[in-house]
């Protein structure tokens, strides 16, 4: 079973996957067909769908800066005298772009181009008016997530999502709803969570 295919097999059926395990999905089963691939390759025939504007270049450079290895990959690509580590992104999007390029180029660099040059299911735009609920809100939100639950809890019996059965109740099952939305919508965007993608959408948006 293909690494893609062993970090999928909790999702459905737990709250969700840390966002390090659900980036590091994504290799084939066969070892020859994956070397023989370049990483561009790879994410193509899997469906996941590239970092490719501006927007989400600076987006994805500014969320990701805070992290030590991270800086240290996209600081190989700066131009001489630049600081990206206090950059607001204008410079560090060019600097992520060569970066991803030569991850994409590559044959073995496909877990870091998952986690920093791929698109979440968070990234992707949501219907006209809608936006996700609110992760952060602690208690203040609750009965929102309860209403939620309420809503999608035959659905999330079926696709046994951990913790949920028909006895569940609003009180006890909103927090697992909340904390499958936080996790799920985190997961890279490729054929095998296309499930988890409409799911995630129809459940963890306003």
């Amino acid at each position: 079973m293909s690494k893609l295919a062993l970090g999928l097999a909790g999702a459905g059926g737990a709250t969700g996957l840390g966002a390090t395990a659900a980036y590091k999905a994504g290799l084939f089963s066969s070892t020859e067909e994956a070397i023989s691939l370049t990483v561009r390759e790879t994410l193509s025939k899997e469906g996941y769908e590239l970092v490719s504007t501006d927007e989400k270049f600076k987006a994805f450079f500014t969320e990701f800066k805070g992290d030590g290895s991270f800086i240290s990959e996209v600081e190989k690509h700066k131009k001489e005298g630049e600081d990206l580590k206090n950059d607001n992104g204008d410079k560090g999007k060019e600097a992520l772009k060569a970066l991803c390029s030569s991850y994409l180029d590559s044959k073995d660099n496909l877990d870091k181009a998952i986690k920093w040059c791929v698109l979440r299911i968070q990234d992707k735009p949501l219907p006209e008016s809608k936006t996700w609920k609110n992760i952060e809100t602690g208690e203040t939100d609750k009965s929102t997530w309860e209403t939620a639950f309420n809503s999608f809890k035959d659905k999330m019996v079926e696709y046994k999502v951990e913790g949920i059965s028909q006895a569940t109740t609003a009180e006890q099952g909103y927090s697992i709803l909340k904390g499958w939305c936080s996790n799920s919508k985190k997961l890279p965007i490729n054929n095998q969570n296309r499930t988890v993608q409409t799911n995630a959408i129809s459940w963890c948006i306003n």
